[in-house]
């Protein structure tokens, strides 16, 4: 009233017979039509309704805007319009009558709503609703105290008064009546609206008790359970509230809790009337019974008991075991059946459990979530009566999908499940999203404890395998919800369901079909929550790991090479189920005892394929760890890794394990510059690798049976994880960074040992790909040379050797085609298939030429052609040569001929291999030829003419920096390729290359270079070194080898002539064999400097040297005598200090005494020129010492050819670093001294030597006892020509002991006088380009 009109206007009031009252009865009857059942009730967000039309028309008629007799026809016609019409008006009534009672300003319109009150026909209403001072005022009531009391007794005779209703044993025909009504058959005529009249009636014909009828309709619920929809539709109607249901139910509970009676269906009405929200869950729940706090308490005992057991697992007991096992025997079986008995009760007690069971039962699976969020994750369903009703909740919501998707052969009958007869129970899924909605959250709920029921896991993973056989990628890569949603349920259900079985392989498996869709990556994410989340979370899960690993333990201290059979089938059973414990177990175990290797990779051949795939998850795993990997002060590798490394290596071989996070670990590890994790890689390429039918031929048989297979594995594995290049370069990037970034001061032996690591297995990884990938997917994944070059940041060496295989098939490729396009392509002759050949290389390599120019300096290109450069690094050995003796002694093994224990198939298969080789060997030496005749061609353009601005000796040290020294160390294979290249240089008669220059500057001074040699190219320099040994010592052996293959070849040149009309001067063989053994002397003073270094990495490679060349070196006995010596001290100073220093050098030591008889003396090695006769000495002077010194300064008068004449002997040719000359002459700081034959002396002229040399020291000393007194302030000056003589001494220390060891000896004996000091006459001859000497 106090509001504006909304509805209608102050004119719908004035024109009230013209328009007004039709207009407000169009809008009452409107609303009326509208919403007839609740005609009042006002709605949110709507204007009009029939309460506010009410409440304006009759708002009109007391403001007077209406007059009261002309709405009071229309007031008295509205109650019959509708049966609740005359209450609506009450209630505005009553409104009003509050407005104008409390509001000021209307209350001058209070006599307008007395009036209007009276004259509604509605006294009873009015008298109902109305306050009592608002009937006295209006005078509906005549005595308003006599109606307040009369109220009064009214109210207490209804609601305080207690009738005496006829009970069930006074007065049965009316409840007979009813029992008989609620139990009929129901039938389509019998519904709840029929029923209810029918019941009203009989409460009325027979003064029934409402709350009595409400208990027999609950009993008959209970007794027809399958009858609940009608019931339910019944209860709706009947007019009961859910606090008197429950209180009804609740008593009934306690009446048969204290009685014992089965309430089964109790709980099953209670979940139906909860599920049809007639009883509210909140109502009933006070009612039951324990307290939750009590339960929790429970969860909370047991957890703590799970974790104590786990806890005494890794207690030591020193006790007697035996008595120690029977009494942990003993007390288990006691609390095991003390649980049983303890569940069964608490389960039957718990009247909590007991509703959860019924709500599963009827398929009210939301009230049954709502109490479970009560108590801690899994407590409910860790009871098993509550998972196992929701375990066949679950059979009957994926019944439908799962016959769709997954059907059975004819034959065979799976057990059909019922669905659920409740409209109000989940909906059965029938597609895919209906599993990711209805039942994933279902099993997230029963988490491990769907255990229960193991043939629902076998559906479930039945049909999400078919579902995610299904699933698409998207264009971004992401998959659909079923995808990822099942990997939770993996998760938080099905594995650790799988743990808490005692042992089902064949789940196992199947677990393995549908997990193995996923990648590693979610399958390894999986493991690590399973293995170290998971078994931690539930108690039970926590105590079946404490058992097994007790049982673990007790099977790994029986583990031997003949406990494989048993302790294999106890292992099996122990991972079966939950195999990341155990298996972290068995590594740990692996890590400290290297000798269970064996055994324990023998004992898993009874594993399922889930428990491989978490063997290799737990290796990555212990691998990931933050653990040291260095040991011994960052000497050596941990033992730890060594052993985990070699057991990875045999695990992976020998069973089927996925590599792809072996090898991501490894890739990881590379990119953080950690190359000592290589180590794995090394391990399993060395188990799974194979080789090529030659090697295989000339190994065992076996060999390629045993790793076909798992090197088929492995490309696999590199394949599907595109691992395989990016590992190759990973290996190649870290190998020219591990010196620099591998750890803080790392040992240099570490350093090395970590650097061959790194390149042995990168060559042996890239050679395995080379052998299984094809070319073509090599090709696709490979940079070009330029980008391995310039973008990864590769050297040349390592950049050939991987780009070499794409070359050659580039290269045989193109032949074959040149071929293909003639007629006659098998008709060819060798020359015509050569000139092809050579048309192939040019239309190939021109493009890899300009390639690779721009990645080295201009001045490169200077000194040598880069397609020289391109030919060296794409040549191999096989280019060069045919190991002709290996296929003759492999042909020679094979015998075709049949005999009685060689069966014909057998015979059959030597034949064939047999012609293979043969055939491979003559396919092999034209091949050969071939590669001959191109570098025939290709020979003269390769080394340029030098001028004078820039020596020769530039083009031989660019060679050798560029191309000769980073190949001979890269593999074995390499280093006897060099040897044999320089060999071929010469043997090609190569223009502008000079042989001799090339061997000098090789063996020149091989200190640094064996200073800077890891291990591995220590041996493999010493296979290069041996390789030119060979070469060198062939042409020295005869005067024939040398004049066929080495007199008249452009590299021994000494005189180059610029007039072609004059021959160019060439070394003898005489000077040659003097040159030889001036190179033996210089290998032996810088391997003699390694070893008097004292430097741990100098000393092991020099005598890795000498192990590698001693078929060649030494060759002289005096050079042997000085190494032998120099060993002998290596083995004296090393022993019980660096053991392994002095186990090698005593080594050495045996093997250079066996070929020591074989050793020839030095005037057999070359013509040694005689020595000049000795000075006598007179008082410890020399007589002769003035007319020495000028013979010698007389003769430096002397031409080059004077000096030839008077020797004929060219001792050294080396290389001038000032011009273009080709100078023959010798290190005027080395001396040789030759070792002279000695006869034996009669013992007078011992003693008169020894005599003379003791006159000769007393002497000495009486001079430098006179000088001392004479010369004292001169003293600064001699004691600086004394520290001279010091540095000289040791300068010349190797000289001394080299050589003049034995003169020693006999200088001691009085053969040689003290101041006859020997050394050979150094004649340098000078081979200009212009012809001057």
């Amino acid at each position: 009233m106090a509001g504006s009109y909304r509805l209608f206007t102050l004119e719908t009031w004035k024109n009230w017979d013209k328009s007004g009252k039709a207009e407000v009865v169009q809008m009452i009857k409107q609303q009326l039509k509208d919403d007839p059942d609740n005609p009042g009730l006002s709605k949110p967000n709507q204007g009009k309704d029939l309460s506010r039309a009410l409440y304006e028309l009759l708002s009109a008629i007391v403001r007077g805007h209406l007059r009261r007799d002309y709405a009071r026809p229309l007031l008295t016609d509205m109650i019959n319009w509708h049966p609740d019409m005359a209450s609506q008006l009450v209630e505005v009534s009553t409104l009003l009558d509050l407005e104008t009672s409390t509001i000021d300003r209307l209350s001058r319109n209070r006599d307008q709503l007395m009036a209007l009150l009276k004259s509604l026909d509605a006294d009873k209403l009015v008298k109902e609703r109305l306050e009592i001072e608002t009937l006295g005022e209006g005078g509906i009531v005549k005595n308003k105290k006599n109606f307040h009391t009369k109220q009064i007794k009214v109210k207490t005779k209804l609601f305080y008064k207690q009738q005496k209703f006829n009970l069930l044993r006074e007065e049965t025909e009316g409840y007979a009546k009813l029992i008989t009504e609620l139990n009929q058959d129901i039938t389509d005529r019998v519904t709840p609206s029929s029923i209810i009249q029918v019941i009203r009636s009989l409460i009325g014909g027979f003064n029934l008790d409402p709350n009595r009828v409400l208990d027999l309709i609950l009993e008959s619920l209970e007794s027809r359970p399958e009858q609940h929809q009608f019931y339910t539709g019944l209860l709706n109607q009947y007019p009961c509230e859910s606090a008197t249901i429950s209180e009804l139910l609740g008593f009934k509970l306690n009446n048969c809790s204290s009685s014992g009676k089965d309430a089964k269906g109790i709980y099953t009405t209670m979940a139906l009337l909860i599920q049809a929200n007639i009883l509210q869950l909140s109502d009933i729940y006070a009612w039951l019974t324990p307290e939750d706090s009590s339960m929790t308490e429970d969860y909370h005992k047991e957890e703590n008991e799970a974790r104590e057991i786990a806890r005494k697992v890794h207690v030591v007991s020193t006790k007697d075991k035996d008595k120690e096992k029977e009494k942990e025997k003993e007390k288990e079986e006691e609390e095991k059946d003390k649980d049983d008995q303890r569940n069964h009760e608490k389960y039957k007690s718990n009247q909590k459990i007991q509703l959860c069971i019924a709500l599963l039962k009827v398929g009210a699976w939301e009230h049954f979530v709502e109490i479970s969020r009560r108590f801690p994750d899994y407590y409910l369903v860790s009871s098993p009566p509550v998972s196992q009703e929701l375990c066949q909740l679950i059979h009957a919501t994926i019944e439908p999908i799962y016959r769709k998707v997954c059907t059975l052969p004819s034959r065979l009958k799976g057990t059909i499940v019922e669905l659920l007869n409740n409209p109000l129970a989940p909906r059965p899924s029938h597609t895919f999203n209906d599993v990711c909605t209805t039942i994933f959250p279902m099993l997230s709920i029963l988490g491990p404890h769907l255990y229960h029921d193991p043939g629902l896991i076998y559906k479930v993973l039945r049909v999400a395998r078919v579902a995610l056989k299904q699933v698409k990628v998207a264009t971004d890569g992401v998959r659909n919800t079923f995808y990822y949603d099942f990997l939770d349920v993996l998760d938080e259900a099905l594995l650790p369901s799988l743990s808490m079985l005692d042992s089902n392989p064949c789940l196992a498996e199947e677990i393995w079909e549908t997990l193995k869709i996923y990648p590693y990556q979610h399958r390894y994410k999986l493991y690590g929550r399973w293995k170290n989340e998971t078994c931690t979370q539930h108690p039970l899960l926590v105590k079946h790991r404490a058992r097994l690993l007790k049982k673990a333990k007790f099977i790994m201290m029986r583990i031997t090479k003949e406990t494989i059979k048993p302790v294999s089938r106890g292992i099996g059973k122990l991972t079966h189920n939950n195999p990341g414990p155990m298996f972290h177990y068995i590594l740990i175990q692996v890590q400290l005892y290297d000798n269970l290797i064996g055994p324990v990779v023998d004992s898993f051949k009874y594993l399922t394929s889930l428990s491989y795939d978490v063997l290799g998850y737990c290796i990555v795993e212990i691998l990931s760890e933050n653990k040291d990997r260095i040991a011994n002060d960052a000497m050596a590798i941990s033992p730890w890794l060594q052993s985990l490394s070699s057991f990875c290596g045999a695990v992976y071989k020998k069973y089927i394990i996925d590599l792809g996070g072996i090898l991501q670990f490894v890739a990881n590890q590379l990119k953080a510059e950690k190359s000592i994790d290589l180590l794995i890689m090394r391990e399993i390429l060395d188990a799974m690798c194979g080789g090529e039918l030659l090697r295989r031929e000339a190994g065992q048989y076996q060999q390629e049976r045993n790793t076909k297979r798992s090197s088929i594995r492995l490309k696999e594995a590199l394949l599907e994880n595109n691992l395989a290049i990016p590992l190759l370069l990973l290996m190649a990037q870290q190998r020219s960074s591990v010196v620099y970034n591998q750890t803080e001061s790392p040992h240099l032996k570490l350093v090395g040992k970590l650097y061959d690591q790194c390149q042995d297995t990168m060559v042996q990884f890239g050679s395995y790909l080379f052998q299984v990938v094809t070319i073509e997917e090599l090709n696709d994944r490979l940079p070009s040379i330029g980008a391995l070059l310039s973008d990864c940041h590769i050297n040349a060496d390592v950049a050939f050797f991987l780009a070499r295989p794409l070359f050659i098939h580039m290269l045989n490729s193109k032949y074959d085609e040149l071929r293909r396009q003639d007629k006659g392509e098998k008709k060819l002759t060798l020359e015509q298939k050569k000139l092809r050949y050579i048309e192939a290389c040019n239309e190939v390599f021109v493009p890899i030429v300009s390639s690779i120019r721009p990645h080295f300096s201009i001045k490169v290109w200077e000194d040598m052609d880069p397609s020289f450069f391109l030919t060296f690094w794409t040549l191999t050995m096989s280019d060069l040569e045919v190991p002709v003796h290996m296929y003759e002694k492999e042909i020679k093994k094979i015998d075709p001929n049949p005999s009685a224990n060689k069966r014909k198939k057998e015979a059959d298969r030597l034949l064939a291999l047999k012609e293979k080789l043969q055939e491979e060997e003559k396919r092999q030496k034209e091949h050969v030829e071939r590669v001959l005749a191109r570098l025939q061609q290709e020979k003269d353009r390769w080394f340029m003419l030098r001028a004078a601005r820039s020596p020769k000796n530039d083009t031989v040290t660019a060679f050798l920096q560029l191309c000769l020294f980073p190949r001979c160390t890269f593999t074995a294979l390499d280093a006897i390729y060099c040897a044999k290249f320089v060999k071929m240089l010469h043997n090609l008669k190569t223009p502008n290359f000079s042989t001799l220059i090339c061997y000098d500057r090789m063996y020149c001074d091989i200190t640094y270079t064996v200073a800077s040699c890891t291990e591995q190219e220590a041996h493999r320099y010493a296979r290069f070194l041996l390789g030119t040994l060979e070469t060198v010592m062939h042409w020295h052996a005869s005067h024939t080898n040398y004049e066929k293959e080495c007199a008249n070849y452009p590299g021994f040149v000494t005189k180059y002539r610029v007039s072609r009309q004059e021959a160019n001067d060439y070394v003898d063989y005489e000077n040659y064999r003097h040159v030889v053994h001036k190179w033996h002397y210089k290998i032996t003073k810088a391997l003699v400097t390694c070893l008097e270094s004292g430097d741990y990495i100098q000393i092991r490679n020099a005598i890795l040297i000498l192990q590698g060349i001693i078929q060649r070196f030494p060759a002289i006995t005096n050079l042997a005598a000085v190494i032998e010596k120099r060993i002998e001290k290596v083995k004296v100073e090393e022993r019980n200090r660096r053991n392994d220093l002095y186990v090698l050098a005593n080594s050495y030591s045996g093997r250079l005494k066996a070929i020591k008889p074989n050793l020839m003396p030095e005037t057999e090695f070359h013509i040694v020129p005689k020595r000049p006769q000795a000075a006598k000495a007179v008082n410890g002077t020399q007589e002769n010492s003035h007319a020495t010194s000028g013979n010698e300064s007389k003769s430096t008068g002397e031409t080059a050819e004077s000096k030839v004449a008077k020797v004929g002997d060219v001792e050294m040719v080396v290389a001038d670093s000032t011009n273009g000359d080709v100078d023959a002459k010798d290190d005027k700081e080395d001396k040789e001294v030759k070792k002279a034959d000695v006869s034996s002396k009669s013992s007078k002229d011992k003693k008169e030597i020894s005599e003379k040399k003791l006159t000769d020291d007393v002497e000495i000393k009486k001079e430098e006892k006179e000088k001392k007194e004479k010369d004292r302030d001169k003293k600064e000056e001699r004691e600086e020509k004394s520290r001279k003589r010091s540095k000289e001494s040791k300068r010349s220390k190797y000289e001394d002991e080299e050589y003049g060891e034995t003169e020693r000896d006999e200088r001691s004996s009085g053969v040689i006088e003290r101041s006859g000091e020997q050394r050979y006459i150094q004649y340098v001859i000078n081979f200009n380009q212009d012809g001057t000497t």
